[in-house]
């Protein structure tokens, strides 16, 4: 078995706050949760939607670093804030990144808070390598 870190060009540093933004382990992308921040740990906005398409352009980035795609997420969890206000429109822009027919295993997990107080989403996923990459 193999375990690569996968440095992702466009996310912040996270080997400062003890933790990897991505790892390779043989076929398997492992995604640290992403949320809706740049790249210098600054919220995008406090509104819901910007930050869910945030969360989602970072899982993006880090699985196409890692050889990866959206195509290719195996599972994904999302923790939410406010699960009850915001799961559908999550849904929704979370369709804008996942075509219908590659859905993943997934579970929606209504949470007090995230790392920073005014984070109201974040996803974590399990992608597989893209079959070129393999």
């Amino acid at each position: 078995m193999t375990r690569k870190i996968v440095k992702v060009p466009g996310l912040g540093d996270s080997a400062r706050y003890g933790y990897e933004q991505c790892i390779l382990s043989d076929k398997f992308v492992f995604v640290a949760g992403q949320t809706g921040i740049d790249e210098n740990y600054n919220v995008v906005s406090d509104d819901f939607e910007p930050q869910c398409r945030k969360a989602l352009s970072n899982v993006r980035l880090a699985l196409e670093a890692a050889g990866s795609s959206m195509d290719d997420i195996v599972t994904m969890t999302v923790f939410l804030t406010r699960i009850a206000k915001d799961f559908k429109s999550c849904m929704e822009i979370r369709s804008e990144f996942i075509k219908p027919e590659r859905v993943p295993a997934s579970a929606a997990i209504g949470v007090s808070a995230l790392a920073y107080p005014n984070l109201l989403v974040e996803f974590q996923v399990i992608g597989e390598l893209s079959s070129a990459n393999r």
